[in-house]
């Protein structure tokens, strides 16, 4: 493997960060007073299927075809630098289930049935 090498992968992991933006606009919505809003919730539905495909359907796609290329021309590697690779992959793979089960958490909270009837019934 020549190197630089896996740049196509680099390229493809960056749109992990596809979903800050409706994160951030979150965050803003927070401090603007707009907590539990209408916008908020359809932000949080974007951001949770963004998230949702970009970061963990996508994400593991992408693992998975790095760990082949990494079996297939690893030996052109230094073993250290293959082994980084993979621990460093599974551990972002691993903590960005983990965030998608606290933003689900942190969606039920804040937007519980009971309080989503409750902004019906008073509009």
């Amino acid at each position: 493997m020549p190197r630089p090498s896996l740049q196509y992968y680099g390229a493809s992991f960056i749109m992990f960060e596809a979903s800050t933006i409706f994160l951030n606009m979150n965050w803003w919505m927070d401090k603007l007073g707009m907590t539990g809003s209408r916008l908020q919730l359809y932000n949080a539905c974007a951001l949770l299927f963004l998230y949702l495909t970009v970061r963990l359907l996508f994400g593991v796609y992408m693992s998975y075809k790095l760990f082949a290329d990494l079996n297939a021309n690893g030996s052109d590697m230094p073993i250290s630098l293959c082994y980084f690779y993979r621990i460093a992959n599974a551990s972002i793979i691993l903590l960005s289930y983990y965030w998608f089960y606290l933003m689900i958490a942190a969606v039920r909270k804040r937007f519980s049935p009971s309080k989503i009837a409750k902004d019906i019934k008073i509009e």
